[in-house]
């Protein structure tokens, strides 16, 4: 709760020692011996500490997240290179946003013909708020999609791409981490998530040990362990999409 400041008159201002910054306005405002021009300079005053306690609050928040957020594995295949689908990013990291009081949104202008800007814009809880943009054709150019599925494939790559600038997201080749995961046992972190996905996705656990030749989650290697994630996260991400009708 931000401290009051109080603009001294002739009459002494009774105030509370908690008072809220809301109700010293409210009694300031009912004064009739507190100069005007005194007034409003307090009020921007307020206005200022108030902004600069947000924005603080803002960069903490984003620092703390950052300092959390995992990085995201390339598991989708593109025409000439692999990346991390949106949909993915964001079950990942949203948890950890919201733990810190961010959260954020997305909104399209269209800057010419051939050319969208795709602009998120992240908040906190505390009113303060940034946006990051990036621009992109308005159409995907590759495969066999149609007009509708090449337009929702480039907003979807903009949103993965104006998000990872926003907030610092990396993602990287699961091959950048084969070298020196296959000699190492796997995290606590990566069987806490094993765990979790198994208990998502509903999967067997004694189909699971099977596929995956284990007796104990504890026989994973980190590289095994990377791609039992990713293989249970596939899984989840197919039974999020909807159903198809049936052809009647």
């Amino acid at each position: 709760m931000s401290k009051a400041i109080i603009v001294t008159s002739e009459q002494p201002l009774e105030v509370k020692k908690e008072m809220s910054m809301q109700d010293a306005l409210i009694a300031i405002v009912q004064r009739t011996d507190i100069d005007p021009d005194r007034l409003e300079k307090f009020l921007d005053l307020q206005i200022k500490m108030e902004n600069r306690q947000a924005e603080q609050a803002l960069n903490k928040a984003l620092a703390n997240f950052q300092e959390e957020c995992p990085i995201i594995r390339k598991t989708k295949k593109a025409h000439n290179s692999n990346y991390a689908p949106y949909d993915e990013i964001k079950y990942t990291v949203q948890p950890i946003a919201h733990k810190h009081g961010l959260s954020w949104s997305f909104t399209v202008n269209d800057k010419s013909q051939a050319e969208k800007e795709m602009i998120v814009t992240v908040r906190h809880e505390q009113g303060a708020q940034f946006q990051s943009r990036y621009s992109f054709p308005s159409m995907d150019d590759g495969g066999k999609m149609n007009a509708s599925q090449r337009t929702k494939s480039a907003n979807s790559y903009a949103k993965r791409a104006a998000l990872e600038n926003a907030l610092d997201i990396a993602s990287a080749e699961m091959d950048d981490d084969a070298n020196r995961a296959i000699d190492n046992p796997a995290s606590a972190e990566q069987v806490t998530e094993i765990e979790k996905l198994i208990i998502d996705t509903r999967s067997d656990l004694t189909k699971f040990k099977a596929a995956f030749l284990i007796k104990d989650f504890s026989d994973f290697s980190a590289l095994e362990a990377i791609n039992a994630i990713h293989a249970l996260k596939e899984k989840r991400s197919k039974a999020m999409q909807p159903k198809e009708k049936a052809n009647v």
